[in-house]
């Protein structure tokens, strides 16, 4: 997939990235480890359109639990009062969708355990994520249990529509423009995003727009605010200034100063 979502950059984050198998790379976008205390700071998670399966570790990597995160339409914080590994696989939107059995309508802002809609899954991924003595092991185990589902799978591909309607976003400024660029009538559009994904269509507008947004101030903390606001086609700078704050639970300015630090300390 084009887009690539980019996570909250903090000053100190024991957070990394794998790549999977390249098979399982039009599914999901990474593994990924973090690892928390009873001392760390809370993390900004953002919005980025994906869902992610989080199993739970302690420091000796047995399983403790596996949870579902459904797709966020806002910023929250998530913390830990002990010592956690956290071994997520991050979906791309749509992504998660062919490996379930299951709607994802009502997925939104959710977070639960995996048991509750698939306990077969939950019981075979802990059987073959159990027993590793590191970091490398688990992400190998992961690649396997994947393509074994993979394999087994009768639709392999993330629906057309919600594909085209990803690569169409970054040439157009409006939700209007983009969902008559679409195979589908816009009630069909609807019915079908929250069938695979949770998120209506301008949800999922609203969140791309908003990760070009972060994105851009990432490489160019320094770039004009306004020239974004009317590049993305936001009504006005307050308009702007709203969106992210929802996303972010900070304004442009406090970005702005956030990711400049970031810069200044590579």
């Amino acid at each position: 997939m084009d887009y690539q979502p980019k996570v909250w950059q903090d000053y100190t984050n024991d957070y990394h990235e794998l790549a999977p198998d390249v098979c399982l790379q039009p599914y999901i976008q990474s593994y990924w480890f973090s690892y928390v205390t009873s001392s760390s700071m809370p993390d900004r998670i953002i919005p980025d359109l994906c869902s992610d399966l989080i199993v739970k570790l302690n420091p000796e990597l047995d399983v403790l639990q596996i949870n579902v995160c459904g797709p966020s339409t806002h910023f929250f914080y998530s913390n830990s009062d002990q010592v956690t590994i956290y071994f997520g696989i991050r979906y791309y939107l749509g992504g998660m969708y062919p490996f379930f059995n299951q709607s994802f309508k009502g997925w939104k802002n959710q977070f639960f355990e995996l048991g509750m809609v698939e306990k077969e899954m939950m019981v075979a991924l802990r059987d073959k994520l159990s027993g590793k003595h590191s970091l490398s092991e688990l992400v190998k185990s992961a690649d396997q249990y994947f393509l074994e589902c993979l394999n087994r799978l009768s639709a392999k591909t993330v629906s057309v529509p919600i594909r085209m309607f990803i690569k169409n976003q970054p040439n157009l400024l409006s939700y209007a423009e983009n969902t008559t660029r679409s195979l589908l009538s816009e009630r069909s559009l609807q019915r079908l995003f929250r069938e695979e994904t949770g998120l209506s269509p301008y949800e999922v507008f609203d969140i791309l727009r908003f990760q070009h947004v972060y994105q851009e101030l990432i490489k160019q903390p320094d770039i004009s605010h306004l020239d974004l606001v009317e590049k993305y086609g936001f009504f006005d700078q307050a308009h702007y200034t709203r969106k992210l704050k929802k996303m972010t639970g900070l304004t442009p300015q406090a970005i702005r100063r956030h990711v400049g630090i970031l810069q200044d300390k590579k």
